[in-house]
C-alpha cells in the first residue's frame, strides 16, 4: 500500500490577476487543477479502503503482534524473557527521571522560600502607609520626605528620585540661609542670609528648581501680611557648583521695567524693586544691578564732582563699597540735550541752577534826566513805580506752575 500524494499547485493565479487585472482566467490552467486536486483526494479515498470495512471495523491484518506497545505484548506471551527485560528496563529509567524530577523541584522549592523570604524581609523595611492606596488617591501619601525615601530607588535606570520630588518646609523660619538651600521644593522664612533686598518684606516663599547638585536655580516670592499680588515682584538667581562650591549669581528682579529707569510716584511710599532718588550712599554688593547700570550709564562721577553739583549722576561713593543714587529731590527734570545744541556742554545727570534769560524792559516816566553808564538814571526824573521790587511777589527761585512728585529709581 503506497503513501497517497498530497495536492501542489502548479499554478499560479493570483500573479496571472496582478499582471493581467481585466484578463479572464486561462481555461486550460483551471481545469488542470481541478484534476490535480481530483487525483489526491482519489488516493486519499483509497489509502481509507486499504485499511477499512465496509462496516467501519479495520480490516484484518492491519493490528499485529509487532505493532502493540510492549505492556500489550506482555499479556499475551508474560514468559518471554526479553518481553519482561525490555519492560524492567523502561520502568527503571522512568524511575530514574521521576527521581530527578523530584530532586530539581526541590531546589525550586527552596530558591521559592528564599525569595519569599527576602520579599517580607524588603515589605517590613517599607511603611506602605505612604504609598497610594489606589491609582489617583494622592490621601495616601502622608509625608513627601518619607514618601521620597521610599522610593528614591525605584526607577528603571537605576538612579534615585533626588530633585524629583518637592520638599515643603513647614511654618516659617526653617531656613537660616539661603545659599545652602539647593534641593528642588519650596520653602519659606523670614530673616534668612542671602534673601533678595526687597522693601517692606517680611518674608520669602522661595522655589528651588535642582538639576542636579551641580547647578540650581531659585525663584524667591515676597510676602508679608496683606500684601497685593499686583505689587509681588519675584527675584531669581543661578547657582553652579565651582568645584569648592555652589556660587550664586546676584538676585535679579523680573520686574518689567529695566534696571536704572526712573518713574514718578504719587505718594511718600517707595514701591517694591525701587529707591528713593534722594542721592542717598547705597551698597554695591546689595544692589549689584544697578551698580553694574551705573558703571555703565556714562553718568557717574567722583564723590567730590558730585557733591560740587551734579547731584544729577551717580556717584562713586568710598571707590570700594558703595555708590550714591542721584538726587531728584526738589528738581525739575530737563531732557538730555545730546549733540542738539540747544542745552550744549551737559552730560546725563548733571545738575544746572536757575537762569533768566536776557531781555529788556521799556521804561515809562524818564523826565529830562540822563542815563549813566552804569545803567541808573541821573538828573531830574519821575517814575509810577510802587511796592517792591516786583510788587511783592518774588522769591528765592524762578519757576513755573507745578506738582510735587516723588522720583524713584529701579534696582
Amino acid at each position: 500500500m503506497s503513501d497517497p500524494q498530497p495536492y501542489s499547485p502548479s499554478y499560479n493565479f493570483s500573479s496571472f490577476q496582478a499582471n493581467s487585472p481585466t484578463s479572464p482566467l486561462p481555461a486550460p490552467k483551471v481545469d488542470n487543477e481541478y484534476d490535480n486536486i481530483a487525483s489526491a483526494i482519489l488516493q486519499l479515498v483509497n489509502a481509507i479502503k486499504d485499511v477499512r470495512r465496509s462496516d467501519g471495523a479495520l480490516k484484518n491484518g492491519i493490528v499485529n503482534y509487532d505493532s502493540l506497545a510492549l505492556g500489550l505484548q506482555l499479556t499475551f506471551d508474560p514468559t518471554n524473557g526479553d518481553l519482561v527485560a525490555a519492560a524492567v528496563a523502561g520502568a527503571e529509567a522512568s524511575a530514574a527521571a521521576a527521581a530527578a524530577s523530584e530532586t530539581a523541584a526541590a531546589g525550586s522549592a527552596a530558591a521559592s522560600a528564599t525569595s519569599a523570604a527576602a520579599a517580607a524581609a524588603s515589605a517590613s523595611s517599607v511603611n506602605l502607609s505612604l504609598f497610594l492606596t489606589k491609582a489617583g488617591n494622592l490621601a495616601g501619601i502622608g509625608s513627601p520626605d518619607t514618601a521620597l525615601a521610599n522610593i528614591s530607588a525605584m526607577k528603571i535606570d537605576g538612579s534615585n528620585a533626588t530633585y524629583r520630588l518637592a520638599k515643603q518646609t513647614a511654618g516659617m523660619g526653617g531656613v537660616t540661609d539661603w545659599n545652602v538651600v539647593g534641593d528642588s521644593g519650596w520653602y519659606s522664612a523670614a530673616g534668612a542670609a542671602n534673601a533678595p533686598v526687597y522693601a517692606g518684606q517680611i518674608g520669602w516663599l522661595v522655589q528651588v528648581l535642582a538639576a542636579s547638585t551641580h547647578y540650581v536655580t531659585q525663584i524667591a516670592y515676597p510676602y508679608s501680611a496683606g500684601t497685593a499680588t499686583s505689587v509681588i515682584v519675584p527675584f531669581r538667581r543661578h547657582g553652579y557648583d565651582t568645584g569648592g562650591g555652589i556660587a550664586w549669581t546676584a538676585w535679579e528682579s523680573q520686574a518689567t521695567l529695566p534696571v536704572g529707569s526712573t518713574i514718578m510716584m504719587t505718594g511718600s511710599t517707595v514701591p517694591p524693586g525701587f529707591l528713593a532718588e534722594n542721592g542717598a550712599l547705597v551698597s554695591r554688593t546689595t544692589y549689584p544691578a544697578l551698580w553694574t547700570w551705573a558703571q555703565a550709564s556714562g553718568a557717574i562721577v567722583s564723590e567730590a564732582t558730585w557733591a560740587a553739583g551734579n547731584n544729577g549722576a551717580f556717584s562713586t561713593g568710598d571707590l570700594a563699597t558703595t555708590f550714591r543714587l542721584p538726587d531728584s529731590r526738589g528738581e525739575f527734570i530737563r531732557g538730555w540735550d545730546n549733540a542738539r545744541g540747544i542745552d550744549a556742554g551737559r552730560f546725563v545727570g548733571a545738575w544746572q541752577g536757575d537762569l533768566l534769560k536776557d531781555h529788556t524792559h521799556p521804561y515809562d516816566g524818564y523826565d529830562g534826566g540822563s542815563l549813566n553808564a552804569g545803567g541808573g538814571i541821573g538828573g531830574a526824573h519821575s517814575d509810577n513805580t510802587t511796592g517792591g521790587v516786583n510788587g511783592g511777589l518774588g522769591g528765592t527761585e524762578t519757576r513755573p506752575r507745578n506738582v510735587a512728585k516723588q522720583f524713584c529709581i529701579k534696582y
